[in-house]
């Protein structure tokens, strides 16, 4: 099965240092044709404002690179925890989101969120109306939210594959969109190292997310064994998966056209090697 999105595009997570300008300059050395970014420091509530000039700039550079770019939200928004936490996460995505549209990225990539005391039931509902409400606020139109699965650390939401399904579909249908990492599933217990694994991981989220809503993956390895519920990157073929799980992964014909972004340890050489890994192991078919 192919899902008929032409292209597979690889890169990695890129830094925005110096300004976005830099950023495509990273990615073009780096031969990327896809790249993450931060469109404001990811543990801090606060939001610089974006000086019109740059963002044009980046908008037709990124154009003329032909370089698909999605977003990743800020590490301290839980739309499901307590009152303040949620007031100040809504905010904070939805300016996110609109900064997002504004650089016309693919997508912003949101983790579900921590359910804390509260019952799995309680907490869901909470999240898919925050980030309901989080779009709702934004006053945007384009931008889809792509929930990302959880290792299932501490009381993180959706290391389950059904809980991760549920969250997806409460969003309204033009903004839906979901992430698969990697190295959160593998922690989360799926065993991507086995063909049964991988055909199980699969079959999972047909039934609960759609591979239509899939809009990106993390391709990551995993410092932590298999089930360990501990998410902790590592490089690609260095880690617990390791390279014939992770090549014959992201070989599958599944997969095809939904671009890849490695999430990795920094380092210069190992951002191309990182890299080299996923353009030498695009699906086939």
């Amino acid at each position: 099965m192919t899902c008929g999105r032409g292209k597979t595009r690889c890169g990695l997570h890129t830094s925005v240092a110096g300004g976005l300008g830099k950023m495509l300059g990273r990615a073009k050395a780096l031969g990327e044709d896809a790249a993450q970014i931060f469109v404001k420091s990811n543990r801090r509530w606060e939001m610089p404002l974006l000086d019109e000039e740059e963002a044009e700039n980046f908008r037709v550079g990124k154009k003329a690179q032909n370089l698909w770019v999605c977003a990743h939200a800020g590490y301290l928004i839980n739309v499901a925890g307590d009152s303040a936490t949620r007031r100040k996460s809504i905010h904070a995505l939805a300016e996110e989101i609109r900064r997002a549209e504004e650089l016309d990225l693919e997508a912003l990539v949101v983790h579900c969120g921590s359910r804390g005391e509260r019952v799995p039931a309680e907490a869901r509902r909470r999240a898919m109306e925050g980030f309901c409400e989080a779009l709702d606020k934004s006053q945007t139109c384009r931008i889809r939210i792509a929930l990302e699965n959880s290792a299932g650390q501490g009381s993180s939401m959706a290391r389950d594959l059904a809980e991760w399904g549920e969250l997806v579909a409460g969003l309204p249908g033009k903004r839906r969109a979901a992430c698969l990492d990697t190295a959160h599933a593998f922690a989360a217990g799926y065993d991507l190292r086995t063909e049964a694994g991988r055909k199980h991981l699969f079959g999972k989220i047909q039934k609960e997310i759609g591979i239509e809503n899939l809009v990106v993956i993390h391709a990551n390895d995993s410092k932590t064994e298999c089930g360990s519920g501990v998410d902790r990157h590592e490089h690609l073929g260095r880690g617990k998966i390791g390279g014939p799980g992770l090549r014959a992964f992201l070989r599958e014909a599944w997969g095809g056209g939904i671009p890849r972004i490695g999430e990795l340890p920094p380092g210069e050489r190992e951002d191309r090697e990182n890299l080299d890994f996923l353009q030498s192991n695009r699906p086939t078919s």
